[in-house]
């Protein structure tokens, strides 16, 4: 795959810029979904050093895009602050894991409970509703 280069004495070079951008439904995206995400995310992250954070809203396209840049930049700034701590002896280093995600979401258990949102065009729901609003008990196998 052309990432890393063996160097003599059991070194390797990296080829790959630290901040690559993974190919979706390739080998190193697919070992990372099957085997690293549950491995990443296991445990409570209660440690002094351990972050989980969670957040959602509601955002137009325009803000999903200024948030996607957004994560982009904390990703970029990983990789600056990897950098500059290369030259620190490795016993005053810890590997680092910053898990950044997102995409349109909604939780199973919210979409079980949702009732349909009728639109204003369809005839069945308008048909449904008219007698009810007339207050006639009248009822057809549209408003079943």
């Amino acid at each position: 795959m052309g990432i890393i280069e063996l160097l003599p004495g059991d070194r390797i070079r990296r080829r790959a810029k630290r901040d690559f951008d993974w190919i979706p439904d390739r080998p190193i995206r697919n070992f990372f979904s099957s085997k690293g995400l549950n491995d990443f995310l296991e445990g409570l992250f209660n440690r002094q050093d351990e972050s989980l954070d969670f957040a959602n809203g509601m955002l137009t396209r325009a803000a999903h895009a200024e948030l996607k840049l957004e994560l982009r930049r904390l990703r970029s700034k990983l990789v600056s602050l990897h950098e500059q701590s290369i030259p620190a002896p490795f016993a005053d280093k810890d590997g680092i894991g910053l898990l950044l995600a997102i995409r349109q979401w909604e939780p199973l258990a919210f979409r079980r409970m949702r009732r349909a949102i009728p639109s204003s065009n369809d005839p069945t729901i308008r048909a449904k509703r008219l007698p009810t609003a007339l207050g006639i008990g009248w009822t057809s196998k549209l408003s079943k």
